[in-house]
This record gives C-alpha cells, sequence and structure tokens, in this order.
C-alpha cells in the first residue's frame, strides 16, 4: 500500500484535519506498538507497511518491553499528541488499515506476542485483525 492512500484511509476513519497531523499520528501509534512487539515481530510489521511510514517500528525495535506500565491508548495519545479520547479511534483506524494491506498470515503471526491492553482493543473489533 502506497504512504499516500495509508494516510488517507486512516485520515477519513479519524476525521484528523490534515494529511501531516494524520502521519505524525500515525508514527506515534506504530511508536507506541513499537514496544510492545519483539523486535523480530518489528521487522515484519514493518515491512507491511510504507517506509516513511514505518520508520517508527525501525527506529524504536529495540524498546520491547515486556513490562509495559503505560496503557496502550494513553501511549498512543502522548505519541500522537491526541486527545485521549481519540487515541481509540486512532489506534482502531491504523489497526484497521493495517490489517487490509498486510499479509494475513504474517500479521496474525506478528500480532499474536501483543500486551492484553492492545488484544481487548483488536479482539473487540474483527476488523482489526486479519482475516
Amino acid at each position: 500500500m502506497y504512504e499516500d492512500v495509508f494516510i488517507t484511509e486512516v485520515r477519513e476513519k479519524t476525521g484528523i484535519a490534515t494529511a501531516e497531523e494524520t502521519r505524525r499520528a500515525i508514527r506515534g501509534v506504530l511508536h507506541a506498538l513499537a514496544t510492545r512487539l519483539p523486535d523480530g515481530w518489528v521487522h515484519h510489521l514493518a515491512a507491511e507497511l510504507p517506509p516513511t511510514l514505518a520508520e517508527p517500528l525501525w527506529s524504536y525495535q529495540h524498546l520491547y518491553d515486556q513490562e509495559v506500565h503505560l496503557d496502550f491508548l494513553a501511549d498512543v495519545a502522548a505519541r500522537a499528541a491526541v486527545p485521549p479520547a481519540m487515541a481509540e479511534r486512532l489506534a482502531r483506524a491504523v489497526f484497521a488499515v493495517i490489517a487490509s494491506a498486510g499479509d494475513p498470515a504474517l500479521l496474525r503471526r506478528v500480532y499474536a506476542p501483543l500486551t492484553s491492553d492492545i488484544l481487548a482493543l483488536t479482539e473487540s473489533d474483527r476488523s482489526l485483525l486479519p482475516v
């Protein structure tokens, strides 16, 4: 998937005003996600994304922390610089676009080690998961 298509889809799902704000918000979600994925899975997920959007995954690949102390949505809000009330809608939009664009078999394996706060988010809406 091309970067502009990815950004447009997330922007349409969230109502973020500009493409640049959407790009920053996507990077915030991916950075929060990178801290919750083991390095090997970060590489696999990054390979499924447009290179410039995947940069947070490559840059923060060594941040994996099984003892993440911040709730995922709070982390998304902080890193994406969005209000806490918008963090869930933003995370859902990014996961939905990744699920529609990525290899389903690979994404199922990548998502397997995710923390319970992310799994609760994705399990509540099957469109966020690869088919």
